[in-house]
C-alpha cells in the first residue's frame, strides 16, 4: 500500500481552519521550493520541464509565484520568527537577479517575455512587505530593482491581463516611493478599458476580440489586480469607484463556480493553477474596507468559507503533490495531457494568489469569524447572459452549460478546454489523449462528428456562433464543423433545483455521411477498495451497484461508481446510447473514466434530430438509492411534436428552425 511521504502528510493532515494553519501549510507548501532555491536566492527549480520560455524564465518564475503567498503573510507579521528567514532569502534573491554582475541574474525582459509576468508577484511583495523586501536595500540595489522592473514599460506586452503587470509595477514602485511612469499606468488603465463587454464584464483581451470568460476574466487575473489596484492606488477614487461598481456585479455571477465541498468548475486554460481559481474571493477580503463593505447575503464567513474550502479541497488529496510535496501539474491528480505550453514545473504556485488572505492580521473578522456555507439565494438556476453561461447545482451538482466560448489565439486543447456545452466541478471534463478513436477524442460532454467508416477520426464541437441566451437559461448555438453540415444546439437547464438531469437537442443537417457521438459526463470507471480497484463490471438492472448498464432498447446508457451516476437518455431514439470507455490520464477529476453517450449516423442529404437527458449526480462513497427514482421518472418522446410540448421554442419548419 501507498504511503504518503512525511512532506505530503503534513499538507494533506492540515485542517486549514485558522490563520494559524494557514501560516503552517503555507510553510509546507513553501518548503520545496525554498529546497530548491540556488545559492543567490533567486532562481528556484523543482525539476526540468518542457515550456516555451527558457530555463531562467522558468527559475525566476519558481523564485517569483511563492511571493503570492509569502509576502502577504510578511505583511501581516514581517517578523514572524518561521516566515522572516524566507522572506530575508527571498529579499536576497531580489537584489542578485537584479544585478547584471551576479551569476544569478534573471536577465535582460524582451518582447512578450514570461519575466513581465512574475514582476507582478515581485513589485507587489516590496509593495505590501516594504520592510522585508524593500527597506533593507541599500540605495544602490532599490534603484537597480526599480530599474529592472520598470524595463516593462519598454517591451511589447500582450493585449490581454498581462497588461495588468505593468499597471502593478508601476503603482507599487510608486508607493514606495522609486522610479515608476505614471504615464505607463495612465496609459495602461485606459486600454484595460477595452477588456469590458457593453455588461461591464471583462474577457481576457479585447472584448471585440476574445469571447472567453474563464477564471482569468472571473477570478484570478483581471478582477484579483483591480481590487489589489484599490489598495495600492488609494488616491485614484475615479478608478476605485468604477472597480468597486464592477466587483459587485462579479459576486453573484462567480459564486456559482463553487460548489459546497469546496470545488470549482474546471473550465478554460491554466486549471493547474488549482486553488487559485478563488483568488478573487481573497482580494475581495484584503480590498474591504469601512467605505466599501462586504456586500449582502455575503458575510465574512461565507468569504472564509469559499477561501479555505477551495484550498482544503486540493490541499488535503495526496495525488495533487509529488512526494517532496511540490505541487504538480495538474488538477486533482498529476496530469501533463492537461497543461498549457507556458507550463513549467514551477507553474502551479500560481494557486498562492489565495493566499492572499494572509495579509489580514489575525484579529481581522475574516479569521475570527465561523465558515459558513454557500448562501442558499445561490442555489436555484443562474443565467448569466454575458458570460454565454447557465450555472445550475441542481440535486448537488454544480455545473455549467455554455456555447460559444473561443480564444483568439491557438493553445494546447482549446475545444476541450473552451468548445464543450457542459463543465462540471464534480465530473470536470476531459481532454484529447490521441489521435484515434472516440476514447482518446475528449468526447465527453459535447458534440462530436466523424467522417470515416472505422470511426477513428472524431472532430468535437468549437467555435460555435449564432450564440443566443434566453431569459429561461437555455442557450442555442450553431456548430458548422464542414461547410456543408450545419448542427444547432440547444442547452436547456434543469428545470428545478431538485432534478438532476439538464436537456440536450441537437438539429443536425448534413451534406455527407456522419456518425456522431453526443457525450454525457465522463465519470470514474473502477470500482472496489481504494488500492485495488477493477474495471466496473457490465450490470443487467439500474440501481446502486456499481458498474455500466445500457438498456436492451438502446435508450439509456448508466455508468455508476464511487464518484457517483453519469447517464444519457436518448429521448427521441435516433441513436444508440452506449458507455464508452476514455483514455487514461485525459480527464481532470479522475485518471480512470468512461462517459455515457448517444452514437448515430446521418445520410448524406438527410436531417436528423437528436434529443437526450444528460443525467449525472455527483457521490462521496455509496450511492443513494433516490437516484435510481428520478432515473425512473424519463419517458421518451414520442416525436418532435410532443418534444415541442415541453420545449415550445423548437419549431420544425421543413429545413428551418425557429425560436
Amino acid at each position: 500500500m501507498f504511503t504518503p511521504s512525511p512532506a505530503v502528510k503534513a499538507i494533506t493532515s492540515n485542517p486549514l481552519r485558522t490563520r494559524d494553519d494557514a501560516v503552517q501549510l503555507l510553510l509546507d507548501l513553501l518548503a520545496p521550493l525554498a529546497d530548491a532555491q540556488s545559492a543567490g536566492g533567486a532562481r528556484v527549480e523543482l525539476f526540468q520541464g518542457g515550456v516555451v520560455f527558457g530555463e531562467i524564465a522558468a527559475q525566476f518564475e519558481g523564485y517569483a509565484r511563492a511571493l503570492w503567498g509569502l509576502a502577504p503573510a510578511l505583511a501581516a507579521e514581517p517578523d514572524h520568527p518561521l516566515l522572516r528567514p524566507l522572506g530575508d532569502r527571498w529579499r536576497a534573491g531580489l537584489d542578485n537577479g537584479t544585478n547584471p554582475a551576479h551569476e544569478e541574474y534573471w536577465g535582460k525582459l524582451r518582447d512578450r517575455d514570461q519575466r513581465c509576468v512574475e514582476i507582478a508577484a515581485v513589485a507587489v511583495a516590496i509593495a505590501i512587505a516594504p520592510d522585508v523586501f524593500w527597506t533593507p536595500l541599500s540605495d544602490e540595489a532599490k534603484t537597480r530593482v526599480a530599474k529592472w522592473i520598470t524595463a516593462i514599460n519598454d517591451v511589447e506586452i500582450p493585449p490581454n491581463n498581462w497588461r495588468w503587470f505593468r499597471i502593478l509595477a508601476n503603482v507599487s514602485l510608486k508607493s514606495v516611493g522609486a522610479e515608476y511612469s505614471e504615464a505607463a499606468i495612465e496609459e495602461t488603465l485606459e486600454f484595460v478599458e477595452s477588456h469590458y463587454n457593453a455588461d461591464g464584464f471583462p474577457a481576457d483581451g479585447p472584448c471585440d476580440q476574445m469571447i472567453a470568460y474563464d477564471y482569468y476574466a472571473t477570478s484570478f487575473a483581471i478582477p484579483f489586480y483591480s481590487l489589489l489596484y484599490t489598495r495600492l492606488a488609494p488616491q485614484d477614487k475615479a478608478r476605485i469607484s468604477k472597480i468597486w461598481t464592477r466587483t459587485l456585479a462579479n459576486i453573484p455571477n462567480v459564486i456559482h463556480l463553487f460548489a459546497p465541498d469546496g470545488a470549482s468548475i474546471p473550465f478554460g486554460r491554466s486549471m493547474t493553477y488549482r486553488f487559485a481559481t478563488a483568488a478573487f474571493w481573497s482580494a475581495l477580503a484584503y480590498a474591504t474596507d469601512d467605505e466599501h463593505p462586504l456586500p449582502a447575503p455575503l458575510t465574512w464567513g461565507v468569504v472564509k468559507g469559499l477561501v479555505l474550502r477551495s484550498i482544503r479541497y486540493f490541499t488535503q488529496k495526496e495525488s495533487v503533490f509529488a512526494r517532496d510535496g511540490s505541487l504538480t501539474i495538474g488538477w486533482t491528480y498529476p496530469s501533463l495531457f492537461m497543461s498549457e505550453q507556458y507550463n513549467s514545473p514551477q507553474s502551479p504556485y500560481w494557486a498562492l494568489k489565495t493566499f492572499f488572505v494572509m495579509a489580514l492580521p489575525k484579529e481581522h473578522p475574516f479569521w475570527t469569524a465561523e465558515e459558513e456555507s454557500i448562501p442558499e439565494v445561490f442555489s436555484e438556476n443562474a443565467v448569466v447572459k454575458p458570460w454565454l453561461q447557465t450555472f445550475s447545482h441542481a440535486a448537488g451538482h454544480t455545473f455549467l452549460l455554455t456555447s460559444g466560448q473561443c480564444t483568439n489565439w491557438p493553445m494546447l486543447q482549446t475545444a476541450a478546454k473552451y468548445g464543450k456545452l457542459a463543465y462540471s466541478s464534480a465530473f470536470g471534463f476531459s481532454v484529447v489523449g490521441g489521435q484515434y478513436g472516440l476514447d482518446s477524442a475528449a468526447a465527453d460532454s459535447t458534440i462530436s462528428i466523424c467522417e470515416d467508416d472505422d470511426g477513428e477520426y472524431w472532430q468535437v464541437s468549437r467555435n460555435l456562433t449564432d450564440v443566443s441566451v434566453s431569459d429561461e437559461g437555455v442557450i442555442k448555438s450553431t456548430w458548422k464543423p464542414k461547410p456543408n453540415i450545419t448542427i444547432t444546439t440547444w442547452l436547456i437547464p434543469p428545470p428545478d433545483k431538485h432534478t438532476p438531469w439538464h436537456t440536450r437537442v441537437h438539429r443536425i443537417e448534413s451534406g455527407r455521411g456522419i456518425k456522431f457521438s453526443s457525450g454525457g459526463f465522463a465519470i470514474h470507471s473502477h470500482t472496489g477498495p481504494k488500492h485495488s480497484e477493477r474495471h466496473l463490471p457490465v450490470v443487467q438492472s439500474v440501481g446502486t451497484a456499481h458498474g455500466r448498464y445500457e438498456a436492451a432498447d438502446k435508450r439509456a446508457a448508466i455508468a455508476t461508481s464511487k464518484a457517483g451516476v453519469s447517464a444519457v437518455y436518448d429521448l427521441l431514439g435516433t441513436g444508440e446510447a452506449v458507455v464508452h470507455d476514455m483514455a487514461a490520464s485525459t480527464n481532470l477529476v479522475s485518471g480512470r473514466t468512461v462517459f455515457p453517450t448517444v452514437l448515430g449516423h446521418v445520410g448524406a442529404g438527410q436531417t436528423k434530430w437528436v434529443a437526450l437527458r444528460v443525467f449525472a449526480q455527483p457521490s462521496a462513497g455509496d450511492l443513494e438509492p433516490q437516484w435510481v427514482e428520478a432515473w425512473n421518472e424519463l419517458k421518451p418522446w414520442a416525436g418532435l411534436a410532443e418534444a415541442q410540448k415541453e420545449l415550445p421554442f423548437i419549431k420544425d419548419e421543413g429545413k428551418c428552425v425557429v425560436m
